[in-house]
C-alpha cells in the first residue's frame, strides 16, 4: 500500500490505514470535500487517488440530486458496481465524503459497516 495521506499524524490518513488493513476487499480508499477535493487517502501506485476523491464526491452528489428530484430524502451513501469492483461514497459529516474501492469478489455489503463506522468517526473528527 502506498499512503498519499495529506494531513499530520493522528489524522484522517491513519483512519484510512486502519480501515484498509483490516479490510482487504478495500483496494483504494480516499476522504475528500463535498466538491472533490482530495483530503486523505490510502490508495496502491499507480491509483489516482486525487480522480477517486472527485468520482466518489460526484456519485454521491448525483445520488442526492436524484433523490431530490423523486422526494426521496437525502442518501448518505451511493455505489457504483463495475466487472472490477464497486466504487462506495459515503457522506462524512456535512463536508466530506469517504469513498472506497472494493474488489469485484466482495460483496459491498461485507464492508458498508467499517465504512459507515469510519464514515461517522471521520465526521466527527479527532478526539480531543
Amino acid at each position: 500500500m502506498a499512503d498519499t495521506t495529506r494531513e499530520t499524524a493522528g489524522g484522517p490518513g491513519e483512519r484510512l490505514s486502519a480501515l484498509r488493513s483490516a479490510q482487504p476487499a478495500l483496494t483504494a480508499l480516499a476522504l475528500a470535500t463535498r466538491s472533490g477535493l482530495l483530503l486523505a487517502a490510502d490508495v496502491d501506485e499507480g491509483t489516482d487517488a486525487e480522480a477517486l476523491a472527485a468520482l466518489g464526491a460526484d456519485l454521491l452528489a448525483s445520488a442526492q440530486t436524484a433523490a431530490r428530484a423523486l422526494a426521496g430524502g437525502e442518501p448518505r451513501e451511493a455505489t457504483a458496481r463495475g466487472p472490477d469492483g464497486h466504487l462506495i461514497a459515503l457522506g462524512a459529516g456535512d463536508g466530506a465524503v469517504l469513498v472506497a474501492l472494493t474488489d469485484a469478489l466482495t460483496p459491498a455489503s461485507t464492508v458498508l459497516p467499517d465504512l459507515r463506522e469510519a464514515a461517522r468517526e471521520l465526521a466527527e473528527g479527532p478526539a480531543e
